[in-house]
């Protein structure tokens, strides 16, 4: 009984702030519009029904504009987490085996993102990486051609690899830092090589905190918005920009709503398939 007490008011919370609003936003997503909300029925184009109708996501899905948005958010997630992964995979392994002084500042220094807000992040990546920027004119002095990565699909990449590198590496650190040094030092007596203990021991055994990694920079990315809006092309739009632009500059609240729904949908996917992977992991292990 006392458990139940102290966990009831974050269940509390979690009804009227998470549940209690994404069942509104589904029932509005199909068709179901609340007459007393002001924002919602004074929307432009707003599909009213009886019942439940999907001819909201009929109208979404055959948006060619629609279409291009989700190719568009769901190349930058994929690549973004494979990019991710490459890259903190090699800052965790020499931050566990380099030797001396430089592992320890590498350590320091992958955190540096965590503590600098994404917009500002955002913007220095702007200035040195944009038309007319720091990059820019240093290759100009040597005759060198550049051609922007900034508002384009890489361009919000960059910015998100950038922003997910501390928790991507720290992650996959613990669990490196977690795998015993005897494993690794039996497999050198048996003439193994570091890319034999690499993917025969330490990824295997680190598979869960890759997946934790993969899902949950998967899903930020998802549904970003800062980056996608700061460094991303104005056309295609990730997701997360265009639920902000149908709900202001369009006047389209049903249709934000809805491609929230369809984000959250994509989200819960992913983080089903992150849960059943861990289990059989976890099961594999015992």
């Amino acid at each position: 009984m006392v458990g139940f007490l102290l966990a009831l008011p974050p269940m509390v919370v979690l009804f009227f702030l998470i549940l209690l609003p994404a069942f509104e936003a589904v029932k509005f997503s199909l068709g179901l519009v609340p007459e007393d909300n002001v924002a919602y029925a004074s929307g432009l184009n707003v599909i009213r029904s009886n019942g439940p109708t999907l001819e909201v996501f009929e109208k979404l899905f055959a948006s060619p504009f629609f279409q291009q948005n989700v190719r568009l958010t769901f190349f930058v997630s994929i690549v973004s987490v494979l990019i991710l992964l490459v890259v903190a995979y090699v800052l965790a392994l020499y931050a566990r085996f380099g030797k001396g002084r430089l592992p320890s500042i590498i350590r320091t220094l992958y955190l540096v993102p965590m503590f600098i807000p994404t917009i500002i992040a955002s913007y220095a990546l702007i200035v040195f990486f944009g038309d007319n920027g720091l990059l820019e004119a240093l290759l100009s002095r040597f005759g060198v051609p550049y051609q922007t990565i900034i508002r384009q699909d890489w361009g919000i990449i960059m910015g998100q690899v950038w922003a997910s590198i501390p928790f991507a590496v720290l992650m996959l650190s613990s669990g490196l830092d977690a795998i015993s040094d005897d494993h690794i030092e039996a497999a050198k007596d048996c003439g193994a090589s570091f890319a034999t203990i690499l993917w025969r021991i330490l990824i295997p055994l680190n598979i869960v905190p890759a997946l934790i990694v993969a899902t949950f920079t998967f899903i930020g990315v998802f549904g970003s918005f800062t980056v996608p809006y700061m460094l991303g092309p104005t056309v295609p739009q990730m997701l997360g920009v265009s639920m902000q632009v149908n709900f202001t500059a369009f006047r389209q609240p049903q249709t934000a709503v809805a491609i929230a729904v369809f984000s959250f949908a994509v989200c819960a996917v992913a983080g089903y398939i992150y849960v059943v992977a861990t289990t059989r992991q976890n099961r594999s292990q015992q």
